[in-house]
């Protein structure tokens, strides 16, 4: 995959010039590193500002001024490490993380919104949390967020949630769109 990072990104609206450039995989960024997708981002758009999923969701945490995070992926176990050994090194806290351990991305992309929202909850209640996060480009969280964030009185983001947010935001584009959430708020 990353070999042909380049190559997709060159045929993005070529000719025209982008202000924000987004690979949406979370765990896949992780494998690859951030800096090392966003150098082959830049080969062949060096214009336009990189963001991923978890690049735009340490934005938001620091937005938010998270630094202990309950996590929920769609994971096994094996990815599930990686995505925790990763936030940690970038120095946040993760005290509470929950999965619903499923391989098939698939299956993950039709975890019905209302089961990420009850599970987000679940874990967004730890008192040792002060931010949640739900990683995976397949999970929808958008349409479940302010429910998230009104019933924890915590913030929520997601893979993609905070995709958009960062992509709109290194686009120079700050319109605060709060039906979205706190995130989109700020």
């Amino acid at each position: 995959m990353e070999g042909r990072l380049a190559d997709c990104a060159a045929v993005i609206m070529p000719g025209l010039p982008l202000s924000s450039l987004a690979f949406g995989c979370t765990s896949a960024t992780m494998v690859i590193g951030e800096e090392g997708l966003f150098a082959r981002l830049r080969e062949a758009r060096p214009e336009a500002g990189p963001t991923t999923p978890i690049t735009a969701a340490f934005a938001a945490f620091r937005a938010f001024g998270a630094r202990r995070l309950a996590v929920l992926t769609p994971y096994r176990a094996d990815v599930n490490a990686t995505v925790r050994r990763y936030i940690e090194a970038r120095g946040f806290e993760v005290p509470v993380f929950g999965s619903f351990d499923e391989e098939d991305d698939y299956r993950a992309a039709r975890i019905a919104p209302a089961s990420i929202r009850d599970a987000a909850i679940d874990l967004g209640r730890d008192p040792r949390v002060d931010a949640v996060f739900v990683a995976c480009t397949s999970l929808r969280v958008a349409e479940v967020a302010v429910e998230v964030e009104v019933t924890l009185g915590k913030p929520v983001t997601s893979s993609n949630h905070a995709m958009a947010w960062h992509a709109l935001r290194l686009a120079g584009i700050d319109d605060r769109l709060p039906r979205w959430g706190g995130l989109y708020a700020s």
